[in-house]
């Protein structure tokens, strides 16, 4: 009888992750006010940073506290109440749904708050570490299932806030000069596309470039050991006292060798990594003629020495409109910085899509121009690893910055140092021989570009798993838990292939011909790359409508969705 009332429940729990390792988090809110800021703060930026970082952990043995992690954020009240008037939903139709809002309430990950670091298996002593940007109507709790996924196969995952007006609501708690507010969605229209929607859109990606910036800036100052006041006390109903993790992660964290973080996002979130990519790695050849910048690093900022063409960049059914503003041609003219002369040409790129951005033709042939093969004559220089001049240091705030270990983690491809095994760990779940010695095979080339069938744009998030009955009766997505694992195999094989994570090849999850369920190849051919450019920038009505849709809204969804099958 339980497991028949548990079949009609419209909300689930989530499922275990499929990594070898178990998975701890914290949440992260730092004044930035402690931080160097990377460049110029944005207008409307705002006076904290945050992020949830999720990681290989010792799972807390039975008689140690094992603290629940929620995946309504604290204050949970204010962020239901705020979720609800997004989608729509008004304060007297919410009492009717109050057994389903109770529900969410408890729903929790199969995470354990605050837990212990685990010891990196690397030769070089240190986790690799992924950032992930959410999509519209999102937040660093909307991708649990995948950022913990990520993690229990080897990564630290930093999960972020955007406070540009994206998500439904966003906290921020007070610093020792402001108080504690809350940043509200702004209201952009989807159709027509004009001058005014495009300039807003390029408001809020300086605001999250900026912040994926400082974020990155903050883990060089936790690497490092220096103090980092954490605005969050990561605390629960039952134990109100602090709880100060960070100091865990110094020295534990692969950020100072250039092109070892890995860049992810979805929608929106995808679209910000490519523009962050390109923003750093072009930001000398961007001229006063090119239009207004996103993003101007300083010379100083951590992330220049960061971003290069080894940077692995995941998209999860990215959207076009974003790269598309006409200020930002300059952008939009340059290929990922993978295909510098003698990058990876590829091979770290990859971009999935949902079924139903597959079906979406304009937003396809914008995904197929981004990631595609430039020609030769288009292929830029690789940028310099540093940004000094020849026989000068550079300033003290980037030497503390400028350690890069001699040996290589994994290892990647063709690298001629030798990683040891190590012995395993006893909180590990797999022999010691899922952290395989130093690559030797050749990469898969890419760009690696795949669709999954039957899916819709939200089951790349939490949504699908968390609402299964829902989601599959009102837009007929179907194994919303397949899709996610397809998502995190070939994520997580992206960076085993260029050396960042441990365990043995799944070879057949980028093989374009290996027939896997639902798992199919989408061609971007570099000879096309013209004709694509030239296609995802015609204008006109119909596709500026189009190009409009995203986010995770659930009735905007459904009811566009609808009308495109």
């Amino acid at each position: 009888m339980a497991s028949y009332f548990s079949a009609l429940n419209p909300v689930k729990g989530f499922p275990e992750y499929h990594g070898p390792y178990d998975v701890g988090t914290v949440d992260v809110e730092i004044p930035t006010s402690d931080l160097p800021s990377p460049s110029t703060a944005p207008e409307r930026a705002q006076p904290t940073i945050a992020f949830r970082m999720f990681y290989p952990c010792i799972k807390p043995a039975k008689d140690e506290a094992d603290r629940p992690v929620r995946w309504i954020p604290s204050p949970q009240k204010i962020h239901l109440a705020s979720i609800m008037k997004y989608v729509g939903i008004s304060e007297r139709m919410a009492g009717l749904g109050s057994l389903l809002l109770r529900q969410l309430y408890w729903i929790k990950l199969p995470a354990h708050r605050n837990a212990k670091l685990l010891i990196p298996p690397t030769t070089n002593g240190r986790w690799p570490v992924t950032f992930f940007s959410h999509g519209l109507a999102g937040s660093r709790n909307a991708y649990s299932q995948l950022c913990g996924d990520l993690a229990s196969n080897g990564t630290i995952v930093i999960a972020m806030d955007h406070r540009d007006g994206s998500s439904p609501m966003q906290y921020v708690r007070a610093t020792a000069t402001t108080e504690e507010h809350t940043v509200l969605p702004v209201s952009i229209p989807h159709a027509p596309v004009n001058d005014e929607v495009y300039e807003a859109r390029d408001q809020q990606l300086r605001i999250r470039i900026w912040e994926m910036s400082m974020a990155y800036e903050a883990l060089i100052k936790i690497d490092a050991g220096l103090n980092v006041e954490n605005l969050d006390m990561n605390t629960s109903r039952n134990r109100k006292e602090r709880m100060e993790v960070l100091w865990r992660f110094h020295d534990m964290m692969d950020i100072h060798r250039p092109g070892k973080v890995s860049w992810s996002g979805h929608s929106f979130g995808a679209a910000t990594v490519v523009q962050l990519l390109k923003s750093v790695h072009y930001y000398k050849d961007r001229t006063e003629s090119d239009g207004k910048p996103l993003f101007t690093p300083n010379v100083e900022a951590a992330i220049t020495q960061q971003v290069a063409p080894e940077s692995p960049a995941m998209f999860l059914d990215l959207w076009g409109l974003p790269l598309k503003s006409p200020q930002q041609k300059f952008l939009w003219d340059r290929p990922l910085p993978s295909y510098a002369v003698e990058g990876p040409d590829g091979a770290n790129v990859l971009s999935i899509l949902s079924g139903s951005f597959h079906n979406w033709k304009d937003n396809l042939t914008i995904n197929k121009a981004v990631v595609a093969r430039p020609s030769e004559t288009r292929r830029p220089p690789a940028a310099p690893a540093s940004h000094r001049e020849r026989g000068t240091l550079l300033p003290a705030v980037v030497r503390l910055r400028a350690h890069s270990p001699a040996d290589s983690g994994y290892g990647s491809a063709g690298s001629s140092e030798r990683s040891v095994t190590p012995q395993r760990n006893q909180h590990s779940r797999t022999p010691s021989t899922q952290v395989g010695p130093e690559r030797t095979a050749e990469r898969t080339p890419g760009p690696h570009m795949f669709f999954i069938a039957q899916t819709q744009h939200f089951n790349q998030s939490d949504y699908g798993v968390l609402f299964p009955y829902i989601t599959q009766k009102t837009t007929k997505a179907e194994e919303p838990e397949r899709c996610l694992d397809l998502n995190r195999r070939a994520m997580v094989q992206v960076m085993r292939e260029a050396g960042l994570i441990g365990g043995d090849d799944d070879t057949e999850i980028l093989d374009r011909t290996s027939g896997l369920r639902k798992w199919n190849p989408v061609t971007s051919d570099g000879d096309e790359q013209e004709r694509l450019r030239s296609r995802a920038g015609a204008t006109g009505s119909k596709g500026n409508e189009e190009l409009a849709t995203d986010g995770m809204n659930m009735d905007q969804m459904i009811e566009g969705q609808a009308q495109k099958q």
